[in-house]
This record gives structure tokens, sequence and C-alpha cells, in this order.
């Protein structure tokens, strides 16, 4: 893991307002940790959004993004028991054999979902770790790789002809300049003026269509065939159907 995904890590949990160290990551303990992983967590799960006033799909990327960031960390102090360096590399095993227990811990780490089905509207990834089909690393992992395969906002907007090559890099400077890197990218050109309230809304749209179905990684991992696929989204269409009439 690169010390540039760590100190993402630690920013997305502790705020980007604080600056972050290999120092301050070696002085990390797992209580300081977990106590704000909990925080994060509650406030970002999906299942307030109703109470929160907020759109469900949107806390549930940052939930999923607290718990990916809590993962990182914790392998650090719990599983991986690496040193952090202060070079460009930014992690370096002690040796062949501790890598070895590590995989084996983080197998052990990983687990299957076996309470009830949320009675809510869920997405497929969502639908296959509720429902047994995957575990809990199977989906942060598809998530990941499923927002590696999006499109940037950006080049969306470049190719439309709303930003040119210009404005991308000046957004990205004065961002840069700003320390506003928990804004995305779409966030700040609107907050600025760069793009409308409908173009922002526009792009995103684009951004999702355009990014590969989850259920592909399953099978390029060779988890689910195709055939199973189609088989557990036909349940969880039948699923969200009945999610929409208990809450409509």
């Amino acid at each position: 893991m690169s010390k540039a995904n760590l100190f993402n890590a630690y920013h997305v949990l502790f705020g980007y307002e604080n600056v972050v160290s290999i120092e301050l990551l070696k002085q990390l303990r797992q209580p300081a940790l977990k106590a704000v992983y909990w925080k994060k967590a509650l406030e970002t799960h999906p299942d307030r959004s109703k109470v929160l006033g907020k759109i469900e799909s949107e806390m549930d990327e940052q939930f999923k993004e607290v718990t990916l960031a809590y993962e990182n960390l914790n392998s650090i102090l719990k599983y991986d028991r690496i040193d952090i360096l202060d070079d460009e590399t930014g992690i370096q095993r002690k040796s062949p054999k501790r890598s070895a227990k590590v995989n084996k811990k983080r197998g052990v780490s990983d687990h299957f979902y076996k309470g009830w089905l949320p009675k809510r509207w869920l997405l497929i990834g969502q639908f296959l770790y509720y429902s047994g089909y995957i575990s809990w690393r199977n989906l942060i992992d598809a998530i990941v790789w499923q927002k590696r395969q999006r499109p940037v906002i950006g080049q969306i907007a470049l190719n439309w002809g709303i930003l040119s090559s210009y404005d991308i890099r000046r957004i990205l400077t004065e961002r840069n300049i700003e320390q506003r890197h928990k804004e995305k990218f779409g966030e700040y050109a609107w907050s600025k003026g760069y793009i409308t309230s409908f173009q922002h809304l526009a792009l995103l749209g684009k951004q999702r269509l355009l990014q590969r179905p989850i259920g592909e990684y399953f099978m390029e991992q060779g988890i689910l065939c195709a055939r199973k696929i189609d088989e557990i989204v036909a349940k969880q269409k039948v699923h969200n159907r009945c999610a929409f009439k208990i809450f409509s």
C-alpha cells in the first residue's frame, strides 16, 4: 500500500484539515482509530439517510469510502505490522514470513453476512453481500474496481465542450492551492462557477452511465458466472419492488 493511499485514508477519517505525516501514522493506535471510524460510520450510514434528509446512494458511497479507509489504516496497525518509512516508497515489509502471516490474517478478517436481508432498496453489490453470495472484502474490492473504471468528470466535460483543457488545469491547481482535496472535481468546479448545477448533475449522470457494471468484476474474478448474476439481479428487482411498497 502506498504512502499516498495511507494519507488519503487518514484524511477521510480524521478530516482533510488535519496535517498527516509518517510520524503521525506511526503514533496512531487502534482505540483512537476505531473510535473515529464508528463516529464517521454512524454519520454516513445509508440507513440514516431519511433521518438526516440526505440522498441514500450518496451516503452509501461515503460509508464505503469511510469503511475502506478504516480497513487500510487498520491493516497497518493490526495485520501488517509493517514499518512506515520516511522515503517515497512509503511501506516496506519486515520479512517475507511476516507477509505470509498477513495474508492469512486478512483472510480470517474477511466475512460473509449472515443476518436478515435489509428491508430497504439495495444496489446489486449490496444485495449480493447481504444475500451471502459475496464476502465483505469482495464487495469493497468490487466497489474500488468500479470506481477506477469510471471516466473522470473533467474528461467528460472536455468532450462535451463544457470545459477546456486550460479550465481543467486551473480548477485542479486552485483546488490544490486551497487544500480542498476532499471536494471532488465536479463539486469544486460547480462551487467556483466553472459549471452550472445542471451541468454538474448531467456530468455525474453521464459518468454513472459510462462506468462498467459491478457484476462484471465478479465474472472477471471467477466469483460468479453471468447466468448466476442474471438470476440474482432478478431477485434484487423483486426485493426492491417490495421494499419500495413498504416505504411508499
